[in-house]
């Protein structure tokens, strides 16, 4: 008989990416502009942390074949990332010019990129929970599945972020839920592979590559928007709403390293 547990647990975690989408793009026809942009420069601040966050990891990996005995492996495996990191940008930037000659706003791609990053990086997330029910640890399964689920609802900013500096894009419910969707399903499908034992350190890698790209493509948008709104490249509250989104980037992720993650 089919075990759907990863699976189950996996679409709790993932789920909570839409109370964040619905959550502030709700705040879009009621706050000022200078609210906008502080919100804006918050999730700016998220998508940069895990960005960075992702990259670690990634170069913590690639670092680790940096020996003899595997030097084939590291320098296959850093041209790989190297290639897959420079392509997303490229891949990025000629549809954002293909959608943007066909009309389509661009806040609305930038919401899609940045959900699609967050897809990607969400399907290790499946692993950890899978992991943990694969060693008979349900307890830390559950425990996972809950950070996870605080965790992502604070990556729905980061999806709305966008959406919040153009009043002209028109983000009905189907498409935050798509969006929402996109980002945190494929906690599921994570869960699943690992649990067949279907996944490599190699494939890993150049999900978070692909992954990290694409945040920080999506997070320079993002905080270009918030500095047009507070006052430049110079201003202290862009600064603070940045540093305050790191933060509780931070705080949700320190949460799951206290729980034994």
């Amino acid at each position: 008989m089919a075990d759907y547990t990863p699976m189950i647990y996996g679409f709790v975690a993932g789920i909570t990416v839409l109370a964040g989408v619905a959550l502030l793009y709700a705040l879009r026809g009621r706050a000022s502009q200078t609210a906008l942009g502080a919100l804006q420069a918050f999730a700016g601040g998220i998508l940069a942390y895990i960005a960075l966050e992702i990259g670690a990891e990634v170069a913590e990996y690639v670092e680790s074949l940096a020996k003899w005995e595997t030097f084939g492996l590291f320098l296959r495996d850093a041209v790989l990332t190297t290639a897959v990191f420079a392509g997303v940008f490229l891949l990025l930037s000629w549809v954002e010019r293909r959608a943007t000659a066909r009309g389509m706003p661009q806040s609305l791609l930038t919401a899609f990129i940045v959900a699609l990053a967050y897809g990607v990086h969400n399907v290790g997330e499946g692993f950890a929970i899978a992991g943990a029910l694969l060693s008979g640890a349900v307890a830390d399964a559950l425990l996972f599945t809950v950070g996870f689920a605080v965790h992502n609802a604070t990556e729905g900013f980061g999806i709305a972020a966008p959406l919040l500096g153009d009043r002209r894009a028109r983000a009905d419910l189907r498409l935050l839920v798509g969006l929402s969707l996109l980002a945190g399903l494929p906690v599921v499908p994570g869960a699943a592979v690992y649990y067949l034992g279907m996944y490599s350190e190699t494939f890993l890698a150049v999900l978070g590559t692909a992954a990290e790209a694409s945040l920080v493509y999506a997070l320079l948008h993002v905080n270009l928007s918030a500095m047009s709104k507070l006052g430049g490249v110079s201003s202290p509250r862009f600064w603070l709403a940045l540093t305050a989104g790191v933060a509780a980037a931070f705080a949700t992720e320190s949460a799951l390293l206290l729980s034994g993650l």
